[in-house]
């Protein structure tokens, strides 16, 4: 029996899951809770949903994996990719894995075919911590070798954004100084920078101390951009934010405030060439 699936306009984009759990087993990853996608759905059921669904909604952009990594298996990011292809709009993924050889051959397969009908593939690679990746982010691919995807996927002319969600208290200023210098280095096209999300029982934020998490500012609220609609704590430093915009934009980085206007930013600039 097949399982609904809930989509929503939201930002001129909708959401669309990649209905496995993510492997990589990030501490603070809210995937984790079950609350903001499907469980285990193939492949063929996701893209018939969504594409039912997008004869009827008006929307400029598909975000494909916000409940789990589309390319922690690539095989199945490349055949999602596929199957929204046909919708004619602009693309977005995001993941942590290293993207090279057979899968990056596919993705400019996929770029082509989507610029000759002037429509935007475009990629957030996510970072929240260097140093502390080893005991943070389990089973995930290095901050190393994400910058060997972010390199890869500009050689095949697709915009990639770093995603520096959630910015994490425990974390020291040096690890995201140095993301900054190696994203910049590696040629991303901008940073997006975002809060830590908690669900009422903690599951995201166990891993911080509570001296450290109760000095950082928070407020209560519904998940706007999850069809879900989860009321999570959202924590968030507007002044450690700020300051990391300034060394970004020093850098010669650009800055953001959500993978929407991101990606809208991105596709006005293209409309314009």
């Amino acid at each position: 029996m097949s399982r609904d699936i809930s989509f929503v306009v939201e930002r001129n984009r909708v959401l669309v899951p990649t209905g496995e759990p993510c492997p990589f087993a990030c501490k603070y990853c809210y995937t984790r809770s079950g609350e903001v996608g499907p469980p285990r759905i193939n492949v063929e059921e996701i893209l018939k949903q969504f594409h039912a669904f997008a004869t009827q909604r008006t929307f400029e952009t598909i975000q494909l994996g916000y409940d789990g990594d589309p390319f922690a298996r690539p095989e199945r990011g490349i055949e999602l990719l596929w199957g929204l292809v046909r919708a004619g709009k602009n693309i977005n993924f995001s993941t942590k894995a290293l993207i090279t050889g057979l899968t990056i051959n596919e993705l400019a397969d996929i770029q082509a075919i989507m610029a000759r009908h002037r429509n935007i593939l475009s990629a957030l690679i996510s970072l929240s911590c260097w140093e502390s990746a080893e005991s943070l982010e389990l089973h995930t691919p290095s901050p190393a070798e994400r910058m060997i995807t972010i390199q890869n996927l500009k050689s095949i002319k697709v915009p990639t954004f770093i995603s520096v969600r959630p910015i994490l208290p425990n974390v020291q200023d040096s690890e995201y100084e140095r993301i900054i210098k190696e994203g910049i280095q590696a040629g991303c096209d901008g940073f997006i920078l975002g809060p830590l999300y908690s669900d009422a029982k903690g599951r995201f934020t166990r891993f911080i101390a509570p001296d450290i998490l109760n000095k950082v500012s928070f407020t209560k609220r519904k998940v706007s951009w999850s069809p879900h609609s989860p009321e999570w704590t959202r924590y968030e430093d507007e002044g450690r934010r700020e300051r990391l915009a300034v060394l970004i934009e020093k850098g010669g980085g650009n800055v953001f405030t959500s993978s929407a206007d991101a990606v809208h930013e991105f596709a006005m600039i293209e409309a314009r060439v």
